[in-house]
């Protein structure tokens, strides 16, 4: 029995696009969790004491495992936050089910039950990094007052100005240019002559 069911979850999708193989490390890193889970699902199905389940069955049960579980992430991470912590612990998982509605008294029972199929976990593989279409320069590191576990400062390029002069600014700086060369020459003789001006109507008086 337990071959059948696996196999039906085996054979699922992955995703909702098909069972077409992706060539993208993003996409095959969260294709073979998605499969991990439609195991889990087949597992679970067969302890219930089924002997075969539909595609679209096990499909639809990873989907909501799936939902489950992420919706179990999102909220710790937010009694996690709101505790001025960066990493969740048991405590926030157990207030996370009781919020859900879940009895966790019940776990241990249910983790020492006798007929549990043991899955073999996933290999450890970090998650792919999207690869960055621009960068300028290096980012900056966090002044002293900023903790070290906030979040990076963004690319450089994404707040660094380029000063940019337009063609009429470039010509006006040029007429101005232009102006003070022909202002130069006639201006000292014109202050040379108010000089000597001066001073002979400094002799005479």
């Amino acid at each position: 029995m337990a071959d059948t069911a696996a196999t039906a979850g085996a054979g699922g999708s992955g995703t909702r696009s098909g069972s077409k193989q992706s060539t993208n490390p993003a996409d095959n890193y969260h294709l073979a969790r998605r499969r991990t889970l439609q195991v889990v699902v087949s597992s679970l199905l067969t302890e219930a004491g089924f002997e075969s389940a539909e595609k679209a069955s096990v499909e639809t049960l990873t989907e909501m495992l799936q939902s489950y579980i992420s919706e179990i992430g999102r909220s710790a991470k937010s009694y996690c936050e709101h505790t001025a912590r960066t990493q969740p612990t048991l405590s926030d998982i157990v207030v996370t089910l009781v919020e859900m509605g879940f009895n966790v008294d019940t776990l241990p029972a249910y983790a020492k039950r006798s007929q549990r199929m043991v899955i073999t976990a996933p290999p450890v593989t970090n998650q792919p990094v999207t690869p960055k279409a621009l960068t300028a320069g290096q980012n900056r590191p966090h002044p002293p007052h900023i903790p070290s576990h906030f979040p990076e400062f963004p690319d450089p390029h994404t707040y660094i100005k380029t000063p940019r002069e337009t063609e009429h600014e470039r010509g006006r700086g040029r007429e101005r240019e232009t102006q003070n060369r022909k202002q130069a020459p006639g201006s000292e003789p014109s202050a040379q002559g108010l000089t000597r001006g001066s001073n002979s109507w400094t002799a005479r008086s």
